[in-house]
């Protein structure tokens, strides 16, 4: 299951690199800066994308925070599935952090290990099959559908 999973992230991953550069995202905010500043959507999306290609294992929403006072309190999220395996398409934003920082893995897929286990976590949310993707457009920020369906044409 998890060759599987690492097939599906990727796939995902290369989608929004090729929308992001022909300018798909260029007004929205968040991910014409991908992967930096976009996790907490990225992992949402991602979580719908690995659902509807039968990805049927519990699959959790994972957010966390690292509280170390040298640095900034980055935050991170990212996936996790079954038996504690991690699913992230955007831990290489941090590949400029200083150790122990520092990561830079575009696709992760795997256990716990000492880059996650930097972060207390905040906010742990169960996906389920209608995980909803909303329609709402705020100011400088597509809608969660229309994020999906321009990834999808990549795909």
């Amino acid at each position: 299951m998890m060759r599987e999973i690492k097939k599906l992230a990727t796939k995902f991953r290369i989608a929004i690199e090729s929308a992001k550069n022909e300018r798909r995202f260029i007004t929205n905010q968040c991910f014409r800066n991908f992967p930096n500043g976009c996790c907490g959507i990225t992992a949402e999306l991602l979580a719908r994308f690995l659902m509807d290609n039968g990805i049927k294992g519990k699959l959790t929403y994972i957010g966390g925070t690292y509280r170390e006072y040298s640095l900034e309190l980055p935050s991170h999220a990212w996936l996790k599935i079954e038996n504690n395996i991690v699913v992230d398409i955007t831990g290489d934003q941090f590949k400029y952090y200083p150790v122990p920082f520092n990561f830079n893995e575009a696709v992760y897929v795997g256990l716990y290990n000492d880059f996650y286990n930097l972060f207390e976590i905040d906010e742990e949310e169960i996906c389920n099959n209608y995980y909803l993707l909303d329609d709402v457009y705020v100011r400088n920020h597509l809608s969660r559908r229309k994020l999906y369906e321009i990834i999808l044409e990549y795909i």
